[in-house]
């Protein structure tokens, strides 16, 4: 077995981003842009207002002071989206509002709390600075400047910027369509309706991936519960690596008499590039890539159990899809720590995730393992708020030693 280190470096070191493809500009939030960009336009477009108010000359505010106020006359006004006023006469200001062009010679504006209006008149005493209350054109941005970089993750700030730029739509890195399904004869759909029989349980871990899936932004196939028979394990996997960008098969990972995942992967050209990883759960987890006529497409065997599969899936599938999506690949980052409030055995020789309730106190937090988890036991698990990792080596946490941990979202 490797180390979840060395399984997590060579998921990353094996895939790179997938091509790119044009997203309307809306959709282009949290994806990766696939070109450098440059500005259309200049940012403002024109100079303009930046608050309501009256564009003045400043030659008409020489003289004026706390004690020699000075009168203008007001006889037009500047709206935002309207024509740029033309024209100007000694001795007059005009009325004007936010994002209102700014006319020339004008080159200040005082705001409205600045002045007492009387009719068409204002009368101030302040002398603004040249430019005060103006945004000038292409202070922002100026036109043909480099605007954004290739790799770029636009956020919501960069989906604005290109939408003031007229981008209508955005070159991307294409998401990984992803294919999955489980496989076991024990396995049927979950339904309120159908009562289990002998030696049955509902499929759990189609939904587990089918959800982060879908928290992660994924696209993806689920290609349903099949039975242990290596003719249709084999059909479904044929399916599946045209259909997805990348496969993730639940199950059969073994060494039974009807564990077939491995042995059919290998057979239609799967190169297995680790299987077995040193944690718990998540032993049995299963790597390789696919190549057909020069596409590579990753494979990730998962185990049966429905705790294995959803720890997997967040330590050693996600990295993964970020890679293929452009991004800067994420293991969970354990960057919190605290004091246990109660011993565990651990396995030897492996990491272990340890499910757990943690709770803040005083200037630390408190961890409390759960006695009860298993990689089967989804049950207890889901009274943790936090996931805790015990180094590979130890057989035994004590009570009050420091772990690190993460919370569980």
């Amino acid at each position: 077995m490797i180390t979840p280190q060395e399984a997590q470096q060579k998921i990353i070191q094996t895939l790179s981003s997938l091509p790119s493809e044009t997203v309307p500009l809306q959709k282009g939030v949290n994806r990766v842009l696939a070109k450098k960009l440059y500005a259309q336009e200049n940012l403002p477009p024109f100079n303009n207002s930046a608050v309501d108010g009256y564009a003045v000359c400043l030659s008409d505010l020489i003289e004026a002071s706390p004690d020699r106020p000075i009168w203008l006359h007001i006889n037009r006004v500047a709206r935002a989206g309207g024509e740029k006023v033309i024209g100007y006469e000694h001795g007059a200001g005009i009325k004007i509002m936010t994002g209102a062009p700014i006319p020339n010679p004008f080159n200040a504006v005082i705001m409205k709390e600045d002045v007492i209006a009387q009719g068409d008149q204002i009368q101030t005493t302040y002398r603004p600075d040249e430019g005060e209350n103006i945004r000038f054109q292409g202070e922002d941005i100026k036109k043909g400047e480099h605007l954004l970089r290739k790799g770029a993750i636009l956020r919501p700030y960069e989906i604005s910027l290109l939408a003031s730029q007229g981008f209508s739509d955005v070159p991307v890195i294409r998401k990984p369509l992803i294919a999955f399904f489980v496989t076991g004869d024990e396995l049927v759909p979950a339904s309120s309706s159908h009562p289990l029989t002998d030696g049955k349980i509902y499929n759990s871990n189609g939904p587990a991936m089918m959800s982060l899936l879908s928290r992660w932004g994924i696209p993806h196939i689920d290609m349903g519960v099949i039975r242990d028979d290596p003719d249709a394990i084999e059909e479904t996997m044929r399916q599946a690596f045209l259909s997805g960008d990348a496969v993730i098969i639940s199950g059969g990972l073994s060494v039974g008499d009807f564990d077939y995942t491995r042995p059919l992967l290998e057979k239609l050209g799967v190169t297995i590039l680790f299987h077995g990883v040193a944690v718990k759960p998540g032993r049995p987890l299963l790597f390789g890539v696919y190549r057909h006529q020069g596409i590579e497409k990753p494979v990730f065997g998962l185990p049966g159990n429905p705790v294995a599969v959803l720890v997997c899936m967040e330590e050693f599938v996600r990295p993964a899809l970020d890679v293929m999506q452009g991004l800067s690949p994420s293991p969970h980052r354990y960057h919190l720590f605290g004091e246990t409030t109660n011993a565990y055995s651990l396995p030897k020789g492996r990491q272990q995730y340890l499910f757990c309730q943690v709770t803040p106190c005083e200037d630390r937090f408190r961890i409390g393992i759960l006695p009860s988890q298993g990689s089967a036991m989804v049950g207890q698990v889901c009274k943790a708020n936090a996931l805790a990792l015990s180094p590979i080596g130890l057989s035994e946490i004590k009570t009050g030693e420091t772990l690190s941990f993460r919370w569980l979202d």
